[in-house]
C-alpha cells in the first residue's frame, strides 16, 4: 500500500467517539485478568534540560476550543494531562500514572496503583484522589460530552470506586469488560482540589494538569499556546522546546504559505495535491507510526420516515458502487491509499478483521439498477443527498460528489460551522424525525485504531453517539463481543458483528490510508514522541534539528 497524506489535527480518535465507542488493540495487558505491570517506555530520545525556542504549527479550525476532557474531546490537553493508562507503539496497554493495576479474577475490579511523586503543575501531589475525581467526573453522563465517557458511566458498566489509600483507586464494573480499559487510558487526571476551588469555567480558562506541557493562553479562534513543564517527572519526556503556539488560519493557501515563508514549523490540513511542491521545495513528510487512517461515509437516522432516499438500503448500496475508489485514490490522494479496505476504524491486520470488510468494487450499472428499483427518484419526497461538513472539508466532498451526480443521484452539500458539525455527529440524545440532519451523511476520514470495538459500538449501536445503527440484533452481537473475556473469542465475535453490520449500509468505506505529517525540517530534527496516539500527546517528542 502506498502512502497516503493526511494531515488529521482530530486524534485517534479522535477521535474519537460516541456513546458505547472504543478504539483500542486488545493486546495482552487488555484482556488478562491477572496482575498487569509495565514500566516500558516510549520515547527513546533524551531532552535538553532546559527546553528552548518555539514550535509555530497552523491549522484550519480549532473546532470546539476544548481545553476539559468532558467538553467533548480535549486534543489540546493530551499534552498537558497524563492518563489513567497508555497504549505502546504496539496498542498495548501500559503505566499512565499507574505504577501497577490488576484485574480481578472475575474481572470485575480494577485495582490501579498510582506512582508515587507525581506533581501538578501548581506543585499540589497527583493522589488516588485526583484519580477517582477524574474517573468519575468523566463517566458522569450529566457533565460529559466526550464519547467515551458512557462506557464508565453507571448508565453503561460502573458499579462503584474508591480509594483504599492515598495511592490506590479501584474502579468496580457490574459485568466483566475488558474494553474498558480503553476509557482507561483515554481518562486524563485532573486535579481536584484546583478544580473545586476554580469551579468548571475557572478550571477551563486556566486548567492544570501533570502532563509534560502546561496551558500558557488561549485567544478564541487565533492562538493557543503551551509552555514546556521542566519539571515533569518523566525527565525523558520533558519537551525539547519551550514552547508550542498554534494559530487557526482556515485559508489553506495562506498556511502553505506561512510554511514556505518560516512562519511556522508545521501546517494541518494540506491537501494530498499540494505535496509533491511542498517536497520539491525542501519539507519533509513523515509516516506517522501506529495504525492507517480510515477514510469512510456514515448515514444518519436512516431508520426514521423521513430520512429521505438514505432510508432504502437500496440508495445507500448504490452510493457505494457509484464510487470509483481506484480513482479517488490516485486522484485525491495522489496514490497515498488502499481501495480495497477503509470500513469505518477497520484496516486488514487490526483487532477483528475479516475479509468481508472489503470495500464494493466500482460499478455504476449496478448502482443505477438499484436506484431503479428502488425508483429513484420520484418514489421519495425528498430525493436529494444531502452531505454536510465544515468549510474545510468541502472539497474531498465535492469529488463523491461527482461521482454520485454521474449515476443520477441528486446531491446537496451543507456547510455548517464546527460547533454544529460536533453537535450533530456527536450526540447523546437518540435522534428522532425532524432533526435537520434526518438521513443525512458525514465523512469520516481519521486515523483508525488498534482496536476499534468502542469506536464501532459508537457508530453501529443502537446507543452510540454517531446515530447511523439501529438493529436489536447488531446490538446483541457487539454486547456478545465486548463483554467476552477470550481475546481469541472476542476478536472472532467482534468480526461477526462487524460484517453483520456492513451489511446494512450504514457507514460506507471508501479506503485505507497512511496519515502523514509536513514539517520543516531546517526548524524540526524529528519525532520522538507518542505519535501513534495523537500529534498532541507526542508534542513533546519533537527534536531540534
Amino acid at each position: 500500500m502506498k502512502k497516503w497524506l493526511v494531515i488529521p489535527l482530530f486524534l485517534l480518535l479522535v477521535v474519537i467517539m460516541v456513546f458505547p465507542g472504543c478504539e483500542e488493540e486488545v493486546g495482552p495487558t487488555q484482556t488478562t485478568t491477572t496482575t498487569t505491570t509495565t514500566t516500558t517506555t516510549t520515547q527513546t530520545t533524551t531532552a535538553p534540560q532546559e527546553p528552548y525556542g518555539t514550535i509555530t504549527a497552523v491549522s484550519a479550525d480549532f473546532g470546539y476550543e476544548s481545553t476539559e476532557p468532558v467538553f467533548y474531546e480535549s486534543l489540546w490537553g493530551w499534552a498537558w494531562y497524563d492518563s489513567l493508562l497508555r497504549w505502546d507503539e504496539n496498542g498495548i496497554f501500559i503505566n499512565g500514572v499507574t505504577d501497577s493495576w490488576e484485574i480481578s479474577e472475575d474481572g470485575l475490579t480494577y485495582t490501579f496503583h498510582i506512582h508515587h511523586g507525581i506533581k501538578f503543575h501548581n506543585g499540589d501531589d497527583l493522589t488516588a484522589q485526583d484519580v477517582k475525581f477524574s474517573v468519575d467526573r468523566f463517566g458522569d453522563m450529566s457533565v460529559s460530552k466526550n464519547p467515551w465517557s458512557y462506557y464508565i458511566s453507571a448508565l453503561y458498566n460502573k458499579a462503584d470506586s474508591y480509594c483504599p489509600d492515598d495511592y490506590t483507586f479501584c474502579f468496580v464494573s457490574v459485568r466483566p469488560e475488558p474494553a474498558q480499559q480503553i476509557v482507561f487510558a483515554w481518562t486524563r487526571i485532573l486535579p481536584k482540589n484546583y478544580f473545586d476551588s476554580m469551579g468548571q469555567d475557572g478550571f477551563r480558562a486556566h486548567p492544570i494538569g501533570s502532563g509534560p506541557w502546561k496551558f500558557k493562553e488561549l485567544v478564541t479562534k487565533q492562538k493557543v499556546t503551551f509552555e514546556a513543564n521542566t519539571s515533569y517527572w518523566r525527565p525523558a519526556e520533558i519537551p525539547h522546546f519551550q514552547y508550542y503556539v498554534e494559530l487557526m488560519v482556515p485559508e489553506q493557501a495562506t498556511r502553505i504559505a506561512m510554511l514556505k515563508n518560516g512562519e511556522c514549523d508545521i501546517a494541518y490540513g494540506v491537501d494530498y495535491d499540494r505535496l509533491p511542491d511542498l517536497q520539491a521545495s525542501g519539507f519533509s513528510i513523515m509516516n506517522q507510526p501506529g495504525p492507517p487512517g480510515t477514510a469512510s461515509l456514515c448515514i444518519q437516522g436512516t431508520w426514521l420516515p423521513d430520512a429521505g432516499a438514505t432510508g432504502d438500503i437500496r440508495i445507500r448500496k448504490a452510493l457505494s458502487y457509484a464510487l470509483n475508489r481506484e480513482e479517488i485514490v490516485d486522484t485525491w490522494f495522489q496514490g497515498y491509499g488502499d481501495p480495497t479496505a477503509g470500513e469505518f476504524y477497520m484496516y486488514p491486520g487490526c483487532f477483528g478483521w475479516d475479509e468481508g470488510l472489503r470495500t464494493d468494487t466500482y460499478d455504476v450499472a449496478m448502482a443505477q439498477s438499484l436506484m431503479a428499483e428502488a425508483g429513484y427518484p420520484n418514489a421519495f419526497d425528498d430525493p436529494v443527498i444531502h452531505i454536510y461538513t465544515t468549510a474545510p472539508g468541502q472539497d474531498y466532498i465535492l469529488v463523491l460528489m461527482g461521482y454520485w451526480e454521474a449515476a443520477g443521484l441528486q446531491c446537496e452539500l451543507e456547510i455548517v460551522d464546527s460547533t454544529v458539525y460536533t453537535s450533530y455527529f456527536f450526540n447523546f440524545t437518540r435522534l428522532t424525525s425532524g432533526q435537520p440532519n434526518v438521513g443525512w451523511i458525514f465523512t469520516w476520514n481519521f486515523q483508525s485504531f488498534f482496536n476499534c470495538m468502542y469506536h464501532s459500538s459508537n457508530m453501529f449501536t443502537s446507543w452510540g453517539v454517531h446515530q447511523v445503527g439501529c438493529d436489536p440484533g447488531i446490538d446483541a452481537l457487539y454486547l456478545a463481543a465486548a463483554n467476552e473475556r477470550d481475546p481469541v473469542l472476542s476478536a472472532q465475535k467482534f468480526a461477526t458483528f462487524r460484517v453483520a453490520a456492513r451489511a446494512f449500509y450504514w457507514n460506507i468505506g471508501v479506503c485505507v490510508f497512511d496519515t502523514l505529517l509536513v514539517y520543516n525540517p531546517n526548524t524540526i530534527g524529528g519525532f520522538g514522541g507518542r505519535i501513534w496516539v495523537s500529534l498532541q500527546d507526542s508534542l513533546n517528542g519533537i527534536e531540534h534539528p
